[in-house]
C-alpha cells in the first residue's frame, strides 16, 4: 500500500478539481480503509507488550491489514456506513444528499484501493488468500520514500497551480 501521505496527497488533489464542496468527505474516504491500521496500532498497545521502538510499533501495527477495511465486496457496506456517518454531520455535508455523499465515499474509497493495486501484496478478495497488484509501485522503504517525495511533489506543483489560478482571476492583467 502507498503510505497515508501519498493517499491523502492523491485525494486531496482529486478533491480540489473534482469534488471542491466535499473535499474533507472524500479525503476521509480515501483515507478510510487504511482503518484496519489503526486498530492494530491500538490492539499492539493494548494487548502488550508494548514495541521495542517506533518501527517495531508501526510494523506490528500492521497485524491486521490489508484486511477486511480493503475488500472489494466490503466497500459498498463500508461506504454505506461512512455516508450515513457523514450525513450526520451536517456541517461537513454541506447541504449534499446521501446519494452524493455515498457517491463521494465509493469514489474515494475506490481510488484508495486503485493506488494499493499499483503495488503488489493486496488481498482484495479477503478472507480468500489471494493477493493481487500490478508491482509497479515498491514495497522496500526506499520505494514507499520516493513514492512519498512524489506525492509531496505533486501537492506542492498542484498547490502553486491553484494559487496562480486564483491571483490571475483577482487580478486581470491589463
Amino acid at each position: 500500500m502507498p503510505d497515508p501521505i501519498t493517499h491523502a496527497s492523491l485525494s486531496l488533489i482529486f478533491a480540489r478539481h473534482c469534488f471542491r464542496d466535499q473535499k474533507s468527505i472524500f479525503v476521509v474516504a480515501a483515507l478510510s480503509p487504511d482503518i484496519d491500521v489503526v486498530v492494530g496500532g491500538l490492539f499492539i498497545l493494548l494487548s502488550g507488550p508494548w514495541p521495542a521502538s517506533l518501527p517495531d510499533f508501526f510494523e506490528k501495527s500492521m497485524i491486521f491489514h490489508p484486511g477486511l477495511s480493503a475488500a472489494i465486496w466490503f466497500v459498498p457496506i463500508y461506504g454505506l456506513f461512512l455516508s450515513w456517518i457523514f450525513r450526520k454531520m451536517p456541517r461537513i455535508a454541506a447541504g449534499a444528499n446521501f446519494n452524493q455523499i455515498y457517491t463521494l465515499v465509493l469514489v474515494g474509497m475506490v481510488l484508495h484501493l486503485g493506488l494499493d493495486f499499483l503495488q503488489t501484496g493486496n488481498r482484495p478478495l479477503w478472507p480468500l488468500d489471494v493477493t493481487a497488484g500490478l508491482n509497479l509501485l515498491p514495497y522496500t522503504p526506499a520505494g514507499r520514500f520516493w513514492t512519498m517525495t512524489a506525492a509531496i511533489g505533486l501537492s506542492s506543483l498542484d498547490a502553486f497551480m491553484v494559487y496562480r489560478r486564483r491571483r490571475s482571476c483577482g487580478h486581470p492583467k491589463k
